[in-house]
């Protein structure tokens, strides 16, 4: 796979990403009327009250990853050097199949091109493509239970490479204690040609006020501030989309989410449910492990390294109330 070839597809997914968005913004109607549809559904949301926005349901971003230093044993101490540029392009929609359930199909992109500056290892490029699939139901006024599974496919440029594949998945529980106050109960997990990794879900989410939110839900703590419905200011940690796992022969690459970026960021309403955000940090290739069959990861002393993403976003308002 060439370079320009890469960049091309990179920008074809930046390109599909920007007609996802304009389709969106300019049949306003059919988007209003799916919005109603949940609107009128048992499904229930966060408060009407709060000036924080609903999640994005879609998203076009592009990041780049600072300079970052890897020490790997099997290479006697040296010292691989590189940073990356990530385009990743993403959207779900939900169906209601009934007044209680809906199923969500969505599509993820995604193009990282490594930069590196050490002899050992060639600068190279990862596509990768994944389908999350689905299901959220409303078991009763305060319950929400919810599952998805996404398939994941990677294809880097190195010589002999060829595709890998990897699977998330989880399942997760919502318990409204209150109109400020609700908990979560879950678990997530990511199997593939590297490390299986199981995370808990936990934690409980605070709308101490109308503008701001804790949530205090583990892997993703998060203080979330709105001074008014049209901003949105963010302080917390996310999955590393930064972090890789390359073994050694070139064959085979998987993402490697027990990594995280700890960031601030502010979003601003552009027009109807379009944002844009801005978000600057540390994270970054800390987690990539370069392993064989006799080494693994937690033997690696990694460094963390700066970020800075941009991103448009679909946000709809979902906001039926308690």
């Amino acid at each position: 796979m060439t370079n320009t070839a890469t960049r091309a597809r990179a920008w074809k997914t930046a390109a599909a990403a920007w007609l996802l968005f304009s389709v969106s913004a300019a049949d306003a109607g059919t988007v209003q009327d799916w919005i109603a549809g949940f609107a009128n559904s048992d499904i229930r949301f966060q408060r009407s009250t709060s000036k924080v926005p609903f999640v994005p349901l879609g998203y076009a971003e592009v990041s780049y990853y600072g300079d970052t230093d890897v020490q790997t044993p099997d290479r006697s101490g040296q010292s691989i050097s590189f940073d990356q540029t990530l385009v990743s392009q993403g959207a779900v929609l939900p169906f209601l199949v009934s007044r209680r359930d809906a199923v969500m199909v969505g599509e993820w992109l995604g193009w990282s091109k490594f930069d590196t500056r050490s002899t050992s290892v060639d600068s190279f490029n990862v596509f990768s493509a994944g389908l999350p699939v689905g299901w959220l139901r409303q078991a009763n006024p305060d319950w929400q239970l919810a599952a998805f599974v996404m398939p994941l496919a990677h294809r880097a440029s190195l010589p002999d490479s060829e595709w890998s594949w990897e699977t998330m998945a989880g399942a997760f529980g919502r318990y409204v204690s209150s109109e400020r106050l609700w908990w979560a109960f879950g678990a997530f997990a990511d199997v593939g040609p590297g490390e299986d990794l199981y995370l808990p879900y936990l934690g409980a989410a605070w709308s101490v006020t109308d503008e701001w939110t804790l949530s205090a839900v583990l892997p993703w703590p998060a203080v979330l501030y709105a001074p008014t419905r049209d901003t949105l200011f963010r302080f917390g940690a996310a999955p590393s989309g930064a972090s890789w796992v390359l073994h050694e022969n070139h064959e085979e690459v998987s993402l490697d989410i027990d990594t995280w970026d700890l960031g601030l960021g502010i979003e601003r309403r552009l027009t109807g449910n379009i944002w844009a955000g801005l978000e600057a940090g540390i994270g970054g290739l800390r987690g990539l492990r370069v392993t064989s069959t006799d080494i693994e990861g937690p033997d690696f002393d990694i460094g963390a390294s700066p970020y800075l993403s941009i991103s448009i976003q679909f946000r709809p308002e979902l906001n039926p109330g308690y």
